[in-house]
């Protein structure tokens, strides 16, 4: 007889149980531990408590069983196993399989100590000694039970000025636990115990670490982090939602198809591929993406059209600055190298992540919600699709030199796809474009243009948007404050070098591929007078700039083959914020010979003039260099 899968779920009733089981019952069959395929024929769910109706997936199956009671009760975990195998089956013909979600969460593990002990790691260790006890050769089995452990990065403390791993710092993998939590201790001790009783072969574990699920239906839950899915969750119901974290506070998450893939793709995996590459961790990272609220809150309006947007409920900031510090203090970088190496796809963006909820569950959005269909892909965009005006990239857009040149481009009957680190005023920037000229068509994607993701996600989304980039303004910049060479700090320069160059030759290369399929494009460099005669004290910037120097040519050398023109602005004394922290209106700037002078300026609407004229010039024209003064700048003859 064909052997057949029985798949057992704890925290089955909960919102990524059912999902999983959905999944599975609809893939039909898994890959049993002899690597061979077998039909699914039962699907058991445990959890202590279930809603009084499943999915209608789950609902309608025959296949599908539910049994209620508490893991950490060994009489009810012996009784899952004993109920998940059929009587009347040969022992030999059966595989089992076991995905462990059932959990404690952290904000209700922190609120209660003894439940989270209870729950995640005695029921756990049941769990994982039921899976030995029942399911073994010396039972009748022709093969041990695969165990899928789900456990979180919470097994990873961060944010305490003693703890090993700081905010900005990458974990992965190799990272030591050193858990903040009851629910982070409880998950990296059943991880070692997962691990070891894999080595000795009791069950073929494999664990996954994941990051928060969003956006997940129904009623939140006890975790400290639910509100990234209240963001989204509560609007589209068309209810009113209060949120404790601060706007721009990043936190790794990914998707509920991603995680519910992973869960399955890490159960199918051969076990001699998983010993070769995990050997014996059995645990991995899956994929995130480090989103804030904010990056949620736009995403979810870039989707909904404007004209039912009055539907969705407020979204309200309460920040609770305790809770906000603590998710703050979180890692949000994660190497996740190993579970790719599986096979693991990389974490979804935000609009993707919305919009898959608004897929899901369409039943739950509030009457008279309009999702915008989204584009086609960038590379099946042919050149007859695109729209009829021409479009601009502005990096650095939401002030300064970048909003100044954004204005006129706008005027001059470009839409605008507006980049930088700061949503507020990208948002400012953005509204501002749509007074000046609403016949054209404006958006704001946050980018760190130094994050290469960042930077393919720009790109594709301009591309998926208006099927056309005709121009980029390489604007982004920073400084370091003025110090001696002696006196610079190693950080102060990778920072500045980072932003000024790795940002612009990340956006040219992007750019440039979308360029040499649509025919052609301009790229405008915004260098610095700094990139020809350096001023004292500037070793951060001066060195930047003139690398800058040097993109551009070869840029230009370059991207001759691909009817691509790149030219460079050097701007002197133009009134910014660089500007004003060099030329100080009451000091001055310091001059070679140690004396301080205020120097004169020139205005924004100058230098954004420049710009637009040398963009406007016909590809067969390029200026290649323009150094744009004010008139009276002690520049020619300084130093």
């Amino acid at each position: 007889m064909t052997k057949s899968a029985v798949i057992i779920i704890t925290g089955g009733g909960g919102f990524l149980g059912q999902a999983l089981a959905a999944s599975l019952l609809e893939q039909g069959s898994v890959q049993t531990v002899e690597t061979s395929t077998a039909p699914i024929s039962h699907i058991l769910l445990a959890d202590i408590y279930f809603p009084k109706t499943l999915s209608p997936a789950l609902e309608s199956s025959s296949l599908v069983s539910k049994c209620q009671g508490d893991v950490s009760d060994k009489i009810y975990v012996d009784s899952l196993y004993e109920k998940a195998i059929p009587k009347d089956r040969n022992q030999q013909d059966i595989h089992v399989s076991v995905f462990h979600l059932g959990a404690v969460m952290s904000g209700d593990g922190e609120r209660d100590f003894d439940l989270a002990m209870n729950v995640n790691l005695i029921g756990g260790m049941n769990m994982l000694q039921g899976a030995r006890a029942h399911i073994s050769p010396t039972k009748g089995f022709s093969s041990i039970a695969k165990f899928v452990f789900v456990s979180a990065g919470a097994t990873i403390g961060s944010g305490d000025v003693t703890d090993y791993v700081q905010k900005e710092d990458v974990i992965g993998d190799s990272t030591r636990a050193t858990p903040h939590t009851t629910y982070g201790m409880t998950k990296a001790c059943c991880e070692l115990l997962m691990t070891d009783m894999s080595r000795r072969n009791f069950v073929d574990g494999r664990g996954v670490r994941l990051p928060t699920i969003i956006v997940r239906a129904g009623t939140p839950n006890g975790a400290t982090t639910g509100c990234f899915s209240g963001v989204i969750r509560e609007p589209l119901s068309g209810i009113d939602v209060d949120l404790p974290i601060a706007r721009d506070v990043k936190h790794a998450m990914t998707g509920k198809r991603s995680a519910v893939d992973a869960m399955i793709r890490m159960h199918n995996i051969e076990k001699s591929k998983i010993e070769s590459i995990l050997g014996f961790d059995r645990t991995v990272f899956l994929p995130s993406r480090a989103l804030s609220l904010g990056d949620l809150e736009d995403a979810l309006y870039s989707i909904v059209s404007p004209t039912s947007r009055d539907k969705l409920g407020t979204i309200h900031y309460k920040v609770d600055e305790f809770l906000s510090n603590v998710v703050g203090g979180f890692p949000t970088k994660m190497n996740a190298e190993r579970a790719m190496a599986l096979g693991v796809p990389p974490a979804p963006d935000a609009e993707a992540l919305v919009r898959q909820y608004a897929e899901d569950f369409a039943s739950a959005l509030v009457e008279g919600i309009d999702i915008i269909s989204p584009s086609g892909k960038p590379t099946s965009i042919h050149p007859k699709s695109k729209c009829s005006h021409k479009v601009a990239v502005v990096t650095g857009g939401g002030s300064g030199i970048g909003r100044a040149v954004s204005e006129r481009l706008a005027k001059g009957g470009y839409n605008v796809v507006l980049a930088g680190r700061r949503t507020q005023t990208l948002e400012e920037t953005r509204d501002l474009l749509r007074q000046i000229n609403p016949q054209n068509q404006y958006i704001s994607i946050p980018t760190d243009v130094s994050i290469d993701t960042d930077v393919q996600n720009l790109f594709r989304k301009t591309m998926e948007s208006f099927g056309r980039i005709d121009l980029l303004f390489n604007n982004a910049g920073t400084n370091a404050p003025r110090a001696n060479v002696a006196d610079v700090s190693l950080d102060d320069f990778e920072r500045v070098y980072k932003t000024n160059v790795v940002g612009p030759f990340l956006c040219a290369k992007e750019a440039m591929k979308y360029m040499k399929e649509l025919g052609g494009g301009r790229i405008i460099n915004n260098g610095s007078i700094s990139a020809q005669i350096p001023r004292p004290q500037s070793i951060c910037y001066t060195t930047s700039k003139h690398a800058v120097n040097g993109l551009t040519k070869c840029i230009a050398l370059d991207g001759r083959e691909m009817n691509i023109a790149c030219g460079q602005i050097d701007f002197g004394n133009v009134v910014s914020d660089i500007s004003r922290a060099t030329n100080d209106p009451s000091k001055g700037a310091l001059q070679a010979n140690g004396s301080y002078l205020v120097e004169h300026s020139m205005m924004l609407k100058d230098a954004a003039e420049t710009v637009f004229a040398m963009a406007n010039l016909p590809l067969e024209a390029n200026v290649l260099n323009m150094t744009v003064i004010a008139t009276q700048m002690p520049f020619v003859g300084r130093g």
